[in-house]
């Protein structure tokens, strides 16, 4: 190992352009004819040699050039190139990279390919116009009193709904620069919000019918009634008994519908929580949707638009043949019948698990889900085959009525 006398001391012989002059484990300092004197580490990365320059004597002294490489070979051993790392801090140092809104895209950037267009485009505008007060600063340097400004402003502004979304978006920002060693804090975390704002209005459930008596009316009247257009009547007849959402039955797409295995297989980009799902089909279903499809088969999907068969039925015309039915927005909406099914089929006995599955809610372990996309599938199909059946009847025994 050098000393710092040694160090001092040492120059370059006239015969020579440069020697080196090693203090183990790969640091050594390299002294120059003109008798420049500079330090560099020598390691092993992804099994290739490299060489960092540390600086220059007497600027960086010996100890400090040891303390440097020591930091470097920590680097090493959590699996991190020491040059990267640097280069990092180099780039973050920059205030123009450093400010919240700068880094908040770059996450943006790194994230948006997991969600829906319509989710990236909504995040983005949170990013840029919601969280804007913050977005000049520099990361480090926001604390919780700026978060908390920010969420008393949200909530000023009347949009206090807004105030969670917002916070969580910000949390996982702090948590991708704290990643990228941009931070060392993440003042969003644990940040009491009810504590800041004023409680948020209960959330008010989309109207459903629960009551089996009443339920039996309304199927009753939708099957029976043919008054409007072809394609909204038979959406309004098949919703009831699928559990999809309303946007899932308007984009059904008949490439989707596998007749030979009685299933619908609705791809995950379709699918609000990004994930293959699969509707068994009962027999009353199927024989719907094959006379459906000798009216429609000409279009890519089983409900096309009216003026134009490339796109799907629009978005209200279901509920506005529910409002023609004579069910006001306070007693049934499209949305509802996902409802009216697990409200009743839970208090038929059916096990919850089963019933969330078919209703395309997230259940069991992130893992579970990503390797059985199929889960409870026979289940599933005995409960959907039961539930049109169970439809059939009430309308049998509203008629004898």
């Amino acid at each position: 190992m050098l000393t710092a006398q040694e160090v001092k001391s040492i120059s370059c012989p006239p015969e020579k352009n440069q020697i080196k002059k090693s203090d183990g484990k790969g640091l050594f300092i390299l002294v120059k004819s003109n008798n420049s004197k500079l330090w560099r580490l020598r390691y092993k990365y992804a099994g290739k040699h490299q060489e960092m320059a540390l600086g220059g004597y007497p600027t960086i002294s010996l100890s400090e050039a040891r303390r440097m490489a020591e930091e470097a070979r920590l680097s090493l051993i959590q699996g991190v190139n020491p040059m990267d790392e640097r280069r990092e801090r180099k780039r973050a140092s920059n205030p123009e990279d450093r400010g919240f809104g700068v880094i908040a895209l770059k996450w943006w950037e790194q994230q948006k390919d997991s969600w829906s267009a319509d989710h990236a485009a909504r995040v983005r505008r949170w990013i840029q116009n919601d969280a804007k007060k913050i977005s000049e600063l520099a990361i480090d340097e926001i604390d919780a009193g700026h978060i908390t400004e920010l969420m008393l402003f949200i909530e000023g502004s009347g949009s206090p709904k807004k105030a969670p979304v917002i916070l969580s978006v910000i949390n996982r920002i702090f948590g991708y620069a704290l990643a990228h060693r941009l931070t060392r804090t993440n003042p969003a975390q644990g940040l009491p919000l009810r504590d800041i704002i004023k409680p948020l209005p209960k959330v008010r459930h989309r109207a459903a019918i629960i009551n089996p008596n009443e339920l039996a009316e309304l199927i009753t009247d939708i099957d029976g009634n043919n008054s409007g257009s072809f394609c909204t009547s038979e959406a309004l007849k098949l919703i009831p008994r699928l559990f999809l959402r309303p946007k899932e039955i308007r984009h059904l797409k008949w490439e989707y519908i596998d007749f030979e295995h009685e299933l619908i297989r609705i791809p995950e980009e379709e699918m609000k929580r990004r994930r293959e799902h699969l509707v068994p089909l009962a027999a009353q279903v199927i024989q719907q949707l094959q006379e459906i499809q000798k009216v429609t088969g000409y279009s890519e999907y089983v409900f096309p638009g009216e003026r134009d068969s490339s796109r799907p039925i629009s978005k209200n015309v279901m509920t506005n043949r529910l409002r023609a039915l004579g069910y006001a927005a306070d007693v049934m909406s499209t949305h509802g019948f996902r409802s009216s099914a697990s409200t009743i089929l839970h208090e038929q006995g059916w096990d919850h698990d089963v019933i969330e599955v078919q209703l395309a809610h997230l259940t069991g372990t992130a893992t579970s889900r990503a390797y059985n996309r199929s889960i409870y599938l026979s289940k599933r199909t005995k409960m959907m085959q039961e539930w049109a059946n169970y439809l059939d009847n009430l309308k049998l025994e509203s008629k004898r009525k």
